[in-house]
């Protein structure tokens, strides 16, 4: 055990791999949380005046 830590946590390749693995998980964190947000917030479309927003 204390040489795979020493391998993650001492060697350049380690912490390629620690942050290699650190964007996989974030990249699939942030998927399921966006399908989920797309889940509760539906898109309704246009207005019928055609405003879609504060500016316009």
């Amino acid at each position: 055990m204390d040489a795979f830590f020493t391998f993650l946590f001492g060697t350049r390749e380690g912490l390629a791999v620690l942050f290699v693995g650190g964007l996989v998980v974030f990249g699939i964190a942030a998927f399921l949380l966006e399908k989920r947000t797309g889940q509760l917030y539906v898109d309704r479309g246009e207005d019928e005046n055609g405003d879609d927003g504060f500016w316009s």
